[in-house]
């Protein structure tokens, strides 16, 4: 039992010492878009209209540092119109329906299974992903789920954050997705949206969602490279949502543009 304890105390100190010095990221500002998910125990209160504050979802493959999360993690969509509401609804509802919601049980193992034993819960494996935009943003010419952020470093201190060990999460940490979000990053706009104030680096207040100036993507649940660089004929589909009423994007067979809106 003592030698479980020190092996215990000794894993956790090796944890910390490798990530306590890093963080997780919501939404940042110069982020290309602000990202969500819909889950099944959400969905009936977005479809009745009583969801109307977002949280930001992480994708389930980001690791979780311990050093807190840094950000802003909410967005009020309460002013979206009544129509926009509905169309955007039934979009979801169109990608359930060609993907219809997995579940597994997962077991949550514990570094103490004597005190903290082992919890099953259900893990809904493919929720649907959705991006809010600028409406300015072309998905024939830019790629889905890069943040082509460029001002990350700099915001460090507005979240009371050390420059050199800010962290930043890539939706798509490789190095072909990282250059591609460097090298454009001049020709995508950060999300046009209204700040709230930070208190110690910190906000509970949601971010405000303005209906003329952005747009939703809802994409299907694959994994976050295949959205970015999705491979010809895949037949991959996403639904964008905007004030100019509903698109149906494909991902384009000739490889000549990344998505081609189809209607």
């Amino acid at each position: 039992m003592v030698k479980t304890r020190i092996t215990l105390a000794i894993s956790i100190v090796l944890i910390m010492t490798t990530q306590s010095t890093a963080n997780n990221n919501y939404f940042i500002p110069g982020d290309a878009f602000f990202y969500f998910e819909i889950e099944q125990s959400e969905w009936k209160r977005f479809k009745d209209g009583q969801l109307t504050t977002l949280n930001y979802d992480r994708p389930d493959h980001l690791p979780t540092m311990l050093c807190g999360f840094t950000g802003y993690r909410k967005l009020d969509i309460s002013n979206l119109p009544a129509n926009s509401r509905a169309q955007l609804v039934s979009a979801i509802e169109t990608m359930k329906k060609a993907y219809p919601s997995e579940v597994i049980i997962k077991v949550r193992e514990s570094l103490d299974p004597i005190d903290d034993p082992p919890i099953s819960e259900k893990i809904e494996i493919n929720k649907i992903r959705i991006f809010v935009y600028n409406k300015s943003f072309d998905l024939s010419k830019h790629r889905i789920g890069l943040k082509y952020n460029e001002s990350w470093p700099e915001t460090a201190g507005q979240f009371l954050h050390s420059k050199q060990y800010f962290q930043f999460d890539f939706f798509v940490n490789n190095t072909k997705g990282i250059t591609e979000s460097w090298r454009m990053g001049t020709d995508v706009a950060p999300l046009d949206i209204q700040l709230p104030i930070l208190e110690d680096g910190y906000t509970k207040t949601p971010m405000n969602f303005n209906p003329a100036n952005h747009k939703f993507v809802v994409a299907p649940p694959v994994p976050m490279e295949t959205l970015c660089f999705p491979r010809r004929g895949s037949g991959l589909k996403c639904i964008v949502v905007s004030g100019a009423g509903v698109q149906t994007w494909m991902v384009d067979k000739t490889g000549k543009t990344k998505w081609k809106q189809t209607k």
